[in-house]
């Protein structure tokens, strides 16, 4: 793929596979300040394109694989308290962590031949069992992830515009 700067409405979809929702987007930033960004669990809230993630955390500063982490969240009016598990931490390049039911989200970072960096955000399930992808569906998941990672992506390009 040929890279190019790309203005601010330039999220664009990525095949990751099947089972996965991935997005990426240009970024004005070089990896290792998105990494910062990504691998602080405490600073997650400010990544979070639906507005489910709350500021309160408990856990590691700077996550490594096999970490785990506290965070309280909201949805569909309900306040609930997740504990998950960085299941990859490649610093400057990946960080990943598991949801309790299996599924994953990840951000990677590749640097740009012209500068800045590419950012991806995959929201993965294929660890996920089949009645909960149906569940998942029926409660519109799949449809919600894609437009708040949508939405993550385009507010981490403002925010290094």
């Amino acid at each position: 793929m040929t890279e190019h700067k790309n203005s601010s409405d330039d999220v664009t979809e990525v095949d990751t596979g099947p089972f996965t929702i991935s997005y990426r987007v240009w970024v004005n930033a070089e990896p290792a300040d998105l990494w910062q960004l990504a691998s602080n669990p405490h600073r997650h809230h400010e990544l979070d394109g639906g507005g489910n993630l709350s500021a309160r955390v408990t856990g590691p500063e700077q996550l490594a694989e096999g970490d785990t982490f506290n965070i309280w969240m909201r949805q569909y009016g309900v306040r609930y308290t997740l504990k998950m598990r960085v299941v990859s931490a490649d610093p400057e390049r990946e960080i990943a962590w598991q949801h309790p039911g299996k599924h994953i989200w990840r951000w990677a970072f590749t640097p740009a031949d012209t500068g800045g960096t590419w950012v991806t955000e995959t929201f993965d399930y294929t660890q996920v069992a089949p009645i909960m992808i149906r569940g998942f569906n029926w409660l519109g998941i799949f449809h919600n992830n894609a437009k708040n990672i949508r939405a993550s992506l385009r507010d981490l390009q403002q925010r290094f515009r």
